[in-house]
């Protein structure tokens, strides 16, 4: 028994340390020494291990060690088998230890693919090289990563000013909104364009505003963000804002503010508020509304157990939908969703309402039953639909402002179609309402329900005023071959005689910005000057919307202390589709090394 005893109190050190992978490794919990020095190798078991391992004494400690030493030399066997396995084996052993780390720190399935990209991106920087030593000796911790964060977003700050500092025109977008703790922030895109017509749209800044947000504060927000990049309005071709009263009010608003200091550029309410506010009208009506109380009575609010028992239902009857998702007035295509679902399975509805809310359901039988009631239903159904489809075009990105306009102006013209038809009681281009009539036959009169339509065609026709008055630049701007020359501005009515004259241009199919690029500057300076403009302006404030999606996912409550500069080079950098020259950043990151003498 001495022997054992001797044996532990000579070479302590290297008992519980032993030579692994030509590292010295602890045999309890693998930590490596960066220098193996007596004393740190001490100092580890002491603090780590000492209360845990004290207990073991004399033969006891010993077959503990030896049993160590042979669960590692194991573990050497398999990862020398690892090396020796096909590329598919590696990979699929790769792809179990991430899951077992990402299950093990509680991340999202999702998360997956990002690990890869990190993986992949990582090798790339090391020349598709990457040994355990490189990849352990990366830089990425939470002060490393911010400090990386703030130097690319520095970078994309000076492409910006660059970009700025050079272009014929820029516009701007703005929009205020609150974040998740209650600060507004004031979001700031920009267009730029280049002599080439070459484009870029970017966040210009992210602006918190802690105090009032009116249009004086929204003003010197702006102001100061432009002398950041060493720029004024001079080249700004418009503005475009959500519509609140801090923008638009003409003494206070921010609208007001420029006014008052003589700049005389387009303020134009975002296209998709004006549209979406239009809908509203479809949204307001007497169907709609009861559409979302019955809902709400069956899954809002804390009614799991009814809206379990509602899908468990729909299950048993072979429903076409299995459940009817909630309305949101937030978001814009919600409400034709809802109202598809619930119409296809309306039937289903009110016997569920029969079986489980008895006493409430004749509150609701009369809209589920009345032929009038189901004919709005129906009509909403497909004009919410068709309001969809045109939001859904106004989003797609890379528009130009003409574009976003004649979405508009075609939907108006089907609003007068639909009109005509209804009064006829034609509705191929309404299949809910064709449903409804193959069910109940002539009994369905959608002509008393008219107004709705006439109500959609009052309010296009009252909104856009602010697109109306750029209606003659955007026509010019379209199809500046076929415009009346005595109608345009007398700056452009000489150069458009030589260009509806010029053969060689009135034979080219490019119509809109195609057209303007191949316009000679020596020829045709004021209308190439004036195609710029034009390609410059935002229609919608669309960017602003998807950045503060983008936001509440970056400031939740688990990031509360996250302050204003840190989330101003996040979004700068999530949203930016510059391309960031990471090589110019690591030299500016080099620092030369401290002399010795």
């Amino acid at each position: 028994m001495d022997k054992y005893v001797q044996s532990f109190n000579k070479v302590w050190e290297e008992i519980f340390f032993t030579l692994i992978n030509n590292k010295t490794t602890c045999l309890l919990c693998g930590y490596q020494p960066i220098v193996v020095k007596k004393y740190i190798l001490y100092r580890h078991y002491n603090t780590k291990h000492l209360k845990d391992y004290s207990k073991y004494v004399d033969k006891e400690k010993f077959d503990l060690i030896e049993g160590l030493k042979l669960i590692y030399q194991e573990g050497c066997n398999s990862s020398s088998h690892v090396d020796n396995a096909t590329p598919s084996v590696k990979a699929l052993t790769a792809s179990f230890a991430i899951s077992n780390l990402i299950v093990k720190n509680s991340k999202p399935f999702s998360d997956g693919k990002f690990v890869k990209k990190c993986i992949v991106a990582a090798v790339e920087s090391f020349g598709n090289s990457l040994t355990l030593e490189e990849a352990a000796s990366i830089p990425l911790s939470d002060k490393t990563v911010k400090s990386r964060i703030d130097d690319i977003a520095s970078s994309l700050e000076k492409q910006l000013k660059s970009l700025l500092a050079s272009c014929s025109f820029f516009s701007l977008c703005l929009d205020e909104s609150t974040d998740n703790r209650h600060v507004s922030q004031l979001s700031i895109f920009t267009r730029i364009v280049q002599n080439d017509f070459s484009h870029v749209e970017e966040l210009l800044d992210f602006v918190p505003l802690h105090g009032t947000t009116t249009g004086i504060d929204i003003f010197e927000a702006v102001n100061q963000t432009l002398q950041k990049f060493d720029i004024d309005f001079s080249k700004c071709s418009a503005i475009v804002t959500d519509g609140a009263k801090a923008m638009t009010g003409s003494k206070n608003g921010f609208f007001g503010q420029l006014k008052q200091r003589g700049l005389k550029f387009p303020v134009i309410h975002c296209i998709i508020h004006q549209e979406a506010l239009c809908g509203k009208v479809v949204k307001l009506c007497n169907a709609m509304q009861t559409v979302t109380k019955i809902i709400n009575m069956i899954k809002g609010g804390h009614k799991f157990l009814s809206h379990r028992k509602f899908q468990h239902f729909l299950e048993e009857h072979n429903a076409l939908y299995k459940d009817v998702p909630l309305y949101c007035e937030v978001r814009w295509l919600s409400a034709g969703k809802c109202l598809e679902k619930f119409f296809a399975i309306r039937k289903e509805i009110f016997l569920f309402l029969q079986e489980n809310f008895p006493t409430k359901c004749d509150e609701f039988q009369f809209f589920l039953e009345n032929l009038d009631s189901l004919c709005e239903l129906a009509l909403i159904t497909d004009m919410t639909n068709h309001l969809n489809i045109l939001n859904s075009k106004l989003q797609k990105t890379n528009q130009t402002i003409s574009q976003l306009v004649s979405h508009i102006d075609s939907f108006r013209k089907k609003l007068a179609l639909f009109k005509h038809q209804l009064q006829n009681n034609v509705l191929y281009f309404f299949p809910s309402c064709q449903v409804l009539f193959e069910e109940h036959g002539t009994n369905c009169d959608f002509r008393n329900q008219l107004n709705l339509i006439e109500s959609l065609i009052d309010q296009f026709d009252t909104r856009f005023s602010d697109f109306e008055t750029l209606r003659q630049d955007l026509t010019l701007f379209e199809n500046p071959l076929t415009v009346q020359i005595e109608k345009q501005s007398l700056e452009f009515q000489a150069e458009l005689c030589d260009l509806q004259c010029d053969f060689s241009l009135k034979t080219r199919l490019e119509k809109g910005i195609e057209f303007f690029k191949i316009l000679d500057a020596s020829l045709y300076p004021r209308l190439r000057n004036f195609g710029l403009r034009i390609f410059s302006m935002f229609g919608s404030t669309y960017l602003c919307e998807c950045s503060f999606s983008k936001m509440k996912f970056i400031k939740t409550e688990k990031r509360s202390c996250l302050n204003d500069a840190s989330l101003s080079s996040i979004m700068r950098t999530t949203t930016s589709k510059l391309s960031v020259d990471v090589s110019s950043l690591v030299q500016s990151c080099k620092r030369p090394r401290r002399s010795n003498i």
